[in-house]
């Protein structure tokens, strides 16, 4: 079998035209290692999404979402019938905000990584205590003060806790039991984070 060409960024995610400082920076960096097989750059590419959806730009942070969800559609196996989680956790950020985001200009794509989420969300499922701690760490992230030298790292924390939430709310809309609790304290979450992340975009 002939092997496949890596994955390109999507034009929404090159540096061109960019009108946001913060974001022409962080895009430059990112084409250049894009790469669906390191753990750091699928976050990153979550984050990105994050960072156009709080920003109001919702078709853009659709279109990266569907061309990472389409190079990682399913779990990365590993030998001995293992999956390679340090991959598809991180992918799973990716697939639930084109879910939130791609209904309308990514249908088909949506209902791919609906699918997905539902045969395999890269939790484990016999430890609901963690959920609950991950909607804790998300309130922290909403309530801690900005520091002026450490936007990099808040905008991170934010876009971060956007896509995990993101993940838990969508998982709840689908009627999953392990997220039917959480997924509307997630939801809420969503709605207030994504202005602090935009305010923090946006500053000087």
């Amino acid at each position: 079998m002939a092997k496949q060409p890596p994955p390109v960024p999507p034009p929404e995610a090159h540096p061109d035209g960019e009108t946001n400082p913060y974001l022409a920076k962080f895009k430059a960096g990112l084409v250049k290692r894009w790469s669906v097989t390191k753990s750091a750059v699928l976050f990153e590419m979550a984050e990105l999404v994050a960072f156009l959806w709080a920003l109001e730009r919702p078709r853009e942070a659709a279109a990266v979402a569907a061309a990472v969800a389409a190079a990682v559609p399913e779990p990365p196996p590993l030998p001995r019938d293992r999956v390679n989680y340090s991959l598809w956790c991180p992918a799973t950020f990716t697939h639930a905000l084109l879910v939130r985001l791609g209904g309308a200009t990514q249908p088909d794509g949506v209902a791919a990584s609906r699918a997905a989420l539902l045969a395999d969300p890269g939790i484990a499922r016999d430890n609901p205590a963690y959920l609950t701690q991950q909607v804790a760490e998300a309130r922290e992230a909403l309530a801690a003060p900005s520091v002026p030298r450490a936007m990099k790292l808040e905008c991170q924390r934010l876009a971060r806790e956007i896509g995990q939430m993101t993940l838990y709310a969508e998982l709840g809309a689908t009627g999953d039991p392990l997220f039917a609790d959480i997924g509307p304290e997630a939801d809420g979450l969503i709605q207030q984070l994504l202005p602090k992340l935009a305010a923090r975009l946006r500053s000087k």
